[in-house]
């Protein structure tokens, strides 16, 4: 027991730091294109914490089997330049009782990512698509300046007098042409930027509206002490995202096919729901692979280098079934059986491995000794 437990706090803490280097990577590169995105819109550093970290899940979903993979390349080539792997051939230790730790720790991988698969995922994403919508239909407030007149929006035209803060401003005019058959005109002592239900809005304090007809004549005037004015885009309006992500959609409306809006999508739609179903197995595959392949045979320290290659070409090949399955499975549907085939013969093919250590050796015995019995009537005539 205390020798798995060391085992697995091997392959555990390997793990963990090549995961944590793969996350930085990517947030680094997805944080600094966010921080562009923040600072164009001059919204607030909640925002951008939000949609900097929001879609850790999804790299998830292709970090951690990897990170897993070369954790436990690393924890066993560890364990073979001490020699304690040496030592444990030695008194008797067969790749099927060590690879039990590498299995467990595989399992326990899969467990997580199906949480993150079923649960986490969808509910992130989706979170992370209506900051980023709420953030890209707000008004760019550091472009708002004195005595300047701005399109804020189409047909929206906004004059302020002074600029009294981050939110507010001071004596305001706005002209609103968005309806064709009337346009609008607000002047106010002050103005404050705001958001009521994620939509960003105007609210104007102590002023007066006045309608104009096309013809130029005043049919309506109203003196109000506070009036909100709907400021957003119209492309920009979270409940216009009718088409939801693939990634915040559940498993079940994945599959369902009365969901996509055309056919193309409901194939993609249908491979992506197999693809989140399958994709937790991964872990397992990759670290079934990856002790199997580095406890095959007889070990030494001199083939360390060999191993690891092998290992890490293995690891590619996986990877790449598995992505060419997915494409696949979208051009015809019908060979949606193949994601779990790359993914699941990996598991099977390493488990054989780590039972029957010596299968390589013994079938090129066979195989030779094949050829020397069909070779003895020849040399006898």
């Amino acid at each position: 027991m205390n020798l798995n437990l060391y085992l697995l706090k091997h392959f555990f803490m390997s793990s963990l730091l090549v995961l944590l280097g793969l996350i930085g990577v990517v947030w680094l590169n997805h944080a600094l294109r966010m921080l562009e995105f923040i600072v164009s819109k001059d919204s607030s550093f909640s925002d951008f914490i939000l949609l900097s970290f929001f879609p850790i899940p999804l790299w998830l979903v292709i970090a951690m089997p990897m990170s897993a993979f070369i954790g436990v390349i690393w924890g066993i080539s560890r364990f073979l330049s001490d020699r304690e792997l040496i030592v444990m051939q030695a008194v008797g230790f067969t790749p099927l009782q060590f690879g039990r730790v590498p299995i467990f720790f595989g399992l326990l991988l899969t467990t997580c990512l199906y949480v993150n698969s079923i649960y986490i995922l969808p509910a992130s994403f989706s979170k992370f698509k209506e900051v980023q919508a709420d953030v890209r239909g707000s008004i760019p407030k550091l472009l708002i300046q004195d005595n300047i007149f701005i399109d804020i929006a189409d047909d929206l035209t906004l004059f302020v007098g002074e600029r009294t803060s981050q939110n507010e401003v001071g004596r305001v005019f706005i002209q609103d042409s968005r309806n064709p058959d009337v346009t609008v005109t607000f002047t106010s002592e002050r103005g404050r930027f705001s958001s009521i239900n994620g939509q960003p809005v105007f609210l104007l304090l102590n002023g007066q509206r006045t309608e104009l007809t096309k013809d130029g004549q005043s049919n309506a005037q109203l003196t109000f002490e506070t009036h909100s004015l709907d400021i957003s885009q119209p492309s920009a309006s979270p409940s216009q995202r009718l088409v939801l992500d693939m990634n915040e959609d559940s498993i079940h409306n994945l599959l369902d096919p009365s969901t996509a809006a055309n056919p193309r999508f409901a194939r993609e739609r249908m491979a992506m729901g197999h693809y989140r179903l399958i994709s937790p197995f991964m872990a397992l595959a990759m670290v079934i692979m990856a002790a199997a392949i580095m406890l095959q045979g007889h070990l030494s320290r001199e083939k360390i280098g060999q191993r690891v290659l092998f290992s890490a070409l293995t690891g590619i090949l996986v990877q790449t079934l598995a992505i060419l399955s997915r494409s696949v499975t979208v051009s015809s549907p019908a060979t949606w059986p193949l994601m779990y085939l790359a993914v699941l013969l990996p598991i099977g093919l390493g488990i054989f491995m780590l039972w029957r250590p010596f299968w390589l050796t013994e079938l090129r015995l066979a195989v030779i000794s094949t050829a020397q019995n069909r070779q003895k009537p020849e040399r006898s005539g």
